[in-house]
């Protein structure tokens, strides 16, 4: 059977309506069963004069519903409807992509229309990115697509990118230059490429107790045993690092600096100096992860800036400041560990996008970048300072000295008993459990400033038994 049948002609539009209106129409009619599987298509001509449109646009409109898999192109025979295409209409796609994040295993339990308040996640809310930033930098990119999506990039990254990431560091007291610096998926392939050049399977390796849950399983996949060093309102407890470095000899430590993930604390200068001194002293390198560093209205001081990256490396990302789906982080070492770090990733990954770094390097050379920045922390620190009111009127201790997305804060009960009540209301909260190197239970939960302000969760918890 040949499907040739007029259908109604499109309204004046600009091309993409054009396109849009008769791939719908010629899907309705598929999925209704008005044409069947294995049946033979009008060409591109027969369509375009049915709809009064031109051939390009028929050709387009083919294209589309053969990239869904709705239709098959045979070479030399035309068009055809695909043999499953019956079974298309049935498949439901799901309302949203499950997000992945360190409460990934708690958010399976919830039905997407379930999670009312996401009080624990680990990401700032979209209309709080760049949103605006990101669509310019494309439209800039767009126009010059052969430059930047026709090639693999090098394994140190895009050079420009590079060259303005030295500049900016160095406003930071990271004194760097381009060669020292490789642009990652995301500082999550930087903290990979840390560990696997500075690591051996089965090694034990410093961290930040509580920290970040995704270099715990990232170690634990690889065979690593992570150690928790002590985190205290002024960094990690120096004296427990020194103590943990003689009796494990590890050679790694992976610590935020600015504004800790889960409690918000901030390593001070004295704590710093103390740092490095135990890491000359027992030959261990510092891995320096400072995503949130942006997010400070105030520089900070970073232990790479102290101590010349001589027994650090400096992990940065946009993802918190820009837009998580980028996946654009950098990793910042000497010289020669730059080079060994570069040779991981071209053997882990080939290269990193290209493509998106260029995005990257419009948003920062834009002059809007800065403003955006400015408005943002104003925004997280307004956030912080009612929540943390709010949290205290409800009876709640909060951890004091700290800033940025997080707050630490103490509640009563059991914590199964908390997250079981929680779920009911639809409330997904972050235990303390899920950052402890050792998996003990806390009576401490990490809140987002960006997401908790809300009346719901306040009176769950003023209900919660004391």
């Amino acid at each position: 059977m040949i499907y040739d049948t007029v259908i109604m002609s499109a309204q004046p539009a600009s091309l993409p309506t054009r396109v849009e209106a008769i791939s719908a129409d010629l899907r309705g009619r598929i999925l209704a069963g008005q044409v069947g599987p294995g049946d033979r298509l009008p060409s591109v001509r027969a369509l375009a004069r049915s709809r009064s449109v031109s051939p390009f646009t028929a050709a387009r409109v083919y294209e589309l519903l053969v990239a869904e898999g709705l239709i098959e192109a045979r070479r030399g025979s035309g068009y055809y409807v695909a043999r499953d295409a019956d079974l298309f209409g049935a498949r439901q796609l799901p309302g949203s992509e499950p997000t992945v994040d360190s409460l990934w295993a708690l958010r399976r339990d919830y039905d997407g229309p379930a999670l009312q308040i996401d009080a624990g996640c680990g990401w700032l809310p979209p209309e709080w990115l760049f949103g605006g930033g990101v669509r310019s930098a494309l439209t800039q990119v767009a126009r010059r697509p052969a430059v930047c999506a026709g090639r693999y990039g090098g394994s140190f990254g895009l050079r420009a990118l590079r060259h303005h990431l030295a500049r900016q560091l160095t406003l930071r007291g990271v004194e760097c230059a381009e060669e020292q610096i490789v642009l990652t998926q995301g500082a999550s392939q930087a903290l990979e490429l840390a560990i696997c050049a500075l690591t051996r399977p089965g090694e034990p390796v410093l961290v930040d107790d509580p920290g970040y849950p995704y270099v715990l399983a990232m170690l634990r996949a690889r065979g690593n045993r992570p150690v928790g060093v002590p985190r205290t309102e002024r960094g990690p407890d120096t004296g427990a690092l020194e103590r943990l470095a003689r009796e494990t000899r590890a050679r790694l430590f992976i610590t935020n600096t600015t504004y800790q993930n889960p409690t918000g604390t901030t390593t001070c200068a004295q704590s710093a100096h103390a740092l490095l001194r135990v890491a000359e002293q027992h030959a261990l390198t510092i891995c320096e992860d400072d995503i949130f560093a942006e997010l400070c209205p105030e520089r900070t001081t970073s232990l790479a800036s102290l101590d010349r990256l001589e027994h650090t490396l400096y992990v940065g990302s946009f993802s918190k400041t820009i837009a998580p789906s980028l996946r654009v982080g950098y990793l910042v070492a000497r010289t020669d560990h730059a080079e060994h770090l570069a040779s991981l990733k071209n053997v882990m990954s080939l290269s990193s996008s290209e493509l998106m770094e260029h995005i990257v390097l419009a948003i920062l050379t834009s002059g809007r970048h800065r403003t955006h920045l400015e408005r943002l922390r104003r925004r997280l620190g307004e956030s912080r300072a009612r929540l943390t009111h709010r949290l205290r009127e409800a009876g709640i201790e909060v951890s004091a000295r700290t800033g940025g997305m997080f707050l630490w804060a103490k509640l009563p009960g059991a914590p199964a008993e908390i997250l079981r009540r929680a779920k009911a209301q639809g409330i997904l909260l972050a235990p303390g459990e899920i950052f402890s190197p050792q998996g003990q239970p806390s009576e401490y939960w990490r809140f987002n400033v960006a997401y908790a302000d809300d009346e719901r969760l306040y009176g769950f918890l003023k209900a919660l038994p004391g």
